[in-house]
């Protein structure tokens, strides 16, 4: 799913792509939804406690208040973890700090 939300796939794009992946993959059982919108409904209905927006006042202009609403990145990430067999379709990678820092020969104080 991260895959549609990064590139920002229209729906039609998205379950054409599930449908390729389903149909052509060598797996029993697919990890993905059978479309966008089965996952947005699957998403609509989680209930998650910390999943709460935030309201940030921004700036007054031309009598009208703006205002951001976000979500906390620790929110989300408890979240996640809350999800029980979330492990499963999870794909882990990371590079080690000190590695890539002497690679690209920078230096954080």
């Amino acid at each position: 799913m991260t895959l549609f939300a990064k590139h920002k796939f229209n729906n039609a794009i998205g379950n054409a792509i599930i449908k390729f992946f389903n149909k052509h993959a060598n797996i029993d059982k697919s990890p993905l939804p059978k479309s966008i919108e089965e996952e947005h409904k699957y998403m609509d209905n989680m209930n998650l406690p910390n999943l709460k927006f935030e309201k940030t006042y921004i700036v007054t202009y031309n009598n009208k208040e703006y205002y951001l609403h976000h979500l906390s990145i620790k929110n989300c990430i408890q979240n996640i973890l809350l999800i029980p067999d979330i492990a499963e379709n999870f794909a882990f990678s990371y590079e080690n700090l000190k590695a890539l820092l002497k690679k690209h020969a920078v230096m954080i104080w």
